[in-house]
This record gives C-alpha cells, structure tokens and sequence, in this order.
C-alpha cells in the first residue's frame, strides 16, 4: 500500500562542510572529453520540441520557461552546457519545483511569477546542477539515502564551479546580477525524506515517488498519473545518459530502466532533466533495449581515455569500457 505524503519541514542538523564527494572530485578534475562536451555544441540549438510548446515570458532572461499543461511548466537554463530544466508542478493547494538548476539565475523569482500557491523543492537526485537554487526555498525533499542527505548539506565552492561558466561551457552572457566571482552553492537540510512509493499530494494531484537508483544513488522519478507524465531527472533525459561517473551504479541503473520499462502504460511523456522537457515515452522500450545490447558486448561506439558513447536513436549512452564485455 502506498504512503500517502505531504511536505513538512523538520529539524536535521549537521555542520556544514566545504568538501566534494569523490565523485565530484572525479568529475571537476577530468578533462571533458568532446565524447562528453562538444565543441560549439550550442550550434544544435534550439531543440526542435521547443517550437511545438507555448513558451511563457518572464523576467528572468537566463530561464526560458514553456508551459507543457495547464499546471506543469518547464524551466529550461539554455546558455549553459548542462542544459538544466526544473519543472513546476501546481496542484490546488500547493506546488512543487522538481530539480533547481545551476543556481545561475533566480528561481525563486520565476516561480513566483507563474503561482501564488505555497512551493517546496523535489530533488530527483543531488548532483549539482539540479541543486543549485535549493538555498532558495525553505522545504526541500531528497529519497532517504544517506548519500543525498550527505551531498545537500555539504556546500560546493567556487573553484569547484568555475569549471561550469567558463570556455565552452557557456555561450551567452551570465545575469547581471551574478557575481561569478563569489558563486557558491551553499549547504542545506532537507526537510523531508522519500521512500519508494510516497504520494506527494498537492491537492487534486498526486505525484508517486519510484526509487530509480543507478546515476546516481538516491536517484527518483516522480509519476504524475493525472496528465500521465514521468518525470526522470537524469535516470533518462534526450542525449548522452551518462552511465559512467564514479558514483554510477550500472547493475542498478539498468535495472532501474527495466522498472520503468514495467509501467510505461502508466504515463504517455517523459519530462527529463536535460535538453528536451517533452519526451514521448516509448523510447523507454529501447532505453532498456540499448542497455541489454551494450553488456552483451554489442553495439556502435566511439571511444575517448576509456569512456565510450554508445549512439540509439533520441538517445546516446556513456559508459566506461570497463564496465562492458566488448
């Protein structure tokens, strides 16, 4: 039986701390490869999906915000090479914001521009690009995984980030209100933690929590069964999936796929946390597909220090090669 869920705010205090997981550590240190970043890879923008959705003016110039329902709008970060889209999520009584971006432009702001209603903060998972405006807000719920907790209440300094607003990271001007200099993404609590399956009810809407562990740990995807739509965070977005980052656990990356796969007669879209807002979910077949043929040691890829990509159609996957029978 389910758990029925609402957020509330609870006390969980820890020293905040300057470090960065290994993972991250990994991750800041490397030298992107152009299997990972492409040059100039802003030149295949705009997306074609963003022609066929109703784009909603705001004041902040950094998000292009697109209204996907009459309740579900996509807040999409386009300068920057991670592509971040956050997603507002409004039931009758209050809102959620699913993911919060790099922390370049003012969310807080935006959201409060498109509801009035009480907004809290979801994190599918906790890399850093989809924390990033988690200061802003005073409600903030993560799966209750020790490594989610550990990630939100460590803050990311600025050297750390320099990396993601700088070359060819960027390819438009930054705000004119953020400092460059001083960004940081400062530690916080979460306020609530999710288990497999908790309904977070909002009032005439309820979005189920499934446990997608494998990107990352800790990794979720909320269902929305009233507009049948998945939202995935990184566990499947338009483009390359990245399976091969330290923190990635493949054998449950695949099987979180195959979970997916299980339900796809539940939801019609997928709103994923990168590049694309607007998915249809059939693709999640071959998701599943395309993993199954990588560990069999099959498959079309091209290689770079060790990390292949792996090319499906509407999709890529990035894997280490150690992690593959070919």
């Amino acid at each position: 039986m389910h758990k029925k869920w609402k957020i509330f705010v609870f006390a969980l205090i820890c020293p905040m701390l300057v470090i960065c997981s290994t993972a991250e550590k990994q991750t800041e240190a490397e030298e992107r490869s152009e299997l990972i970043q492409p040059a100039k890879w802003w030149e295949k923008l705009p997306r074609p999906i963003y022609a066929t959705l109703e784009k909603v003016e705001t004041s902040q110039e950094w998000f292009e915000v697109y209204k996907l329902t009459e309740d579900t709008y996509a807040i999409y970060e386009p300068y920057q090479f991670e592509e971040a889209i956050s997603y507002l999520v409004i039931g009758k009584e209050r809102a959620i914001v699913i993911d919060t971006g790099t922390g370049i432009g003012d969310l807080k702001k935006t959201v409060s521009e498109l509801t009035q209603l009480p907004v809290s903060v979801v994190n599918t998972h906790t890399h850093w690009d989809h924390i990033g405006d988690n200061h802003q807000f005073e409600e903030i719920a993560c799966f209750n995984n020790p490594d989610c907790i550990k990630k939100l209440r460590t803050d990311i300094d600025n050297e750390s980030l320099q990396r993601h607003i700088t070359g060819d990271s960027i390819w438009k001007s930054l705000p004119k209100d953020f400092d460059s200099t001083t960004w940081t993404l400062p530690s916080v609590s979460p306020t609530s933690l999710l288990e497999d399956g908790d309904l977070i009810d909002l009032g005439e809407r309820i979005l189920e929590v499934i446990y997608t562990p494998g990107h990352s740990p800790g990794s979720i995807c909320l269902l929305d069964k009233k507009y049948r739509i998945l939202f995935t965070g990184d566990t499947f977005f338009p483009g390359p999936l990245y399976a091969y980052p330290a923190d990635v656990n493949i054998d449950q990356y695949i099987a979180s796929i195959e979970k997916l796969n299980s339900r796809v007669d539940e939801y019609d879209y997928l709103c994923s946390g990168h590049n694309d807002p607007w998915v249809k979910s059939e693709v999640i077949p071959r998701v599943a597909d395309a993993f199954q043929e990588i560990m069999a040691g099959k498959g079309n890829f091209k290689e770079d220090e060790g990390i292949r990509r792996y090319y499906f159609e509407g999709f890529d996957i990035l894997i280490r090669a150690d992690m593959t029978k070919k």
